[in-house]
């Protein structure tokens, strides 16, 4: 199995927004792969999941979902829409809300976290105090979420919608890229069930893990900022 550059970060990104069983040192070796990629380049995914002790992290998920995906015989490419349907699908939901019994201390409106859990598609404003906000509309209702993380290499202008997951902006999503999010967004019932009881989501303080922007910008920086 191989994966493109700009599919690695992608995934990486999400991770970094993740409270995921990963160690830093992991997430180091995975960096310093993807430094070494363009974003168009094809390279083996096999080293990525040699970084791992552990067998179940989401980068073995991801290899096993694009292999599911992948026709009989073909080596597989791991590509930013498999990145994508595997996180903003009914997949990924449903390994969040099997994890709920380990997270129930954590937990405290299932709605925000299983929402908060998948990728969706947002638009970037700014709100009264200056921080970062994204914005989450579907047809029939939406959701605001504050004080975000908005990485510092990411120009909020430069695209009109974003991939976002766990209060971070993951990067811009293209208008094929956007549908596509959004597709897989609706084709979840649970999805839909939920988001309707969330009106708002504060990253400053989310589900008794305090500031989760704060979290996810240390996660970041310990890499991209480098």
């Amino acid at each position: 199995m191989k994966i493109r550059g700009e599919a690695l970060e992608l995934a990486l990104r999400i991770v970094l927004s993740c409270p995921c069983p990963v160690t830093n040192d992991e997430e180091r070796q995975v960096f310093e792969y993807l430094r070494g990629l363009t974003p168009d380049e094809v390279a083996g995914y096999a080293p990525v999941l040699a970084i791992f002790e552990a067998s179940d992290t989401p980068f073995h998920g991801l290899a096993d979902f694009t292999g599911w995906m992948a026709a009989a015989g073909a080596e597989a490419t791991i590509e930013r829409e498999h990145v994508l349907r595997c996180n903003a699908s009914s997949y990924h939901w449903q390994l969040a809300a099997e994890s709920l019994p380990s997270h129930s201390r954590h937990v405290s409106s299932i709605s925000r976290w299983l929402l908060s859990h998948t990728v969706i598609p947002v638009t970037l404003a700014t709100a009264d105090d200056g921080a970062a906000r994204a914005e989450y509309l579907y047809e029939g209702g939406g959701a605001t979420f504050d004080h975000i993380f908005l990485p510092p290499e990411f120009d909020p202008d430069a695209s009109p919608v974003w991939a976002f997951h766990l209060g971070a902006v993951l990067g811009p999503l293209s208008v094929d890229e956007a549908a596509l999010v959004s597709q897989l967004n609706e084709a979840n019932p649970q999805l839909v069930l939920h988001r309707g009881r969330v009106a708002t989501i504060d990253y400053a303080d989310f589900e008794f893990l305090g500031d989760y922007r704060e979290f996810c910008r240390a996660r970041h920086a310990a890499h991209f900022d480098r």
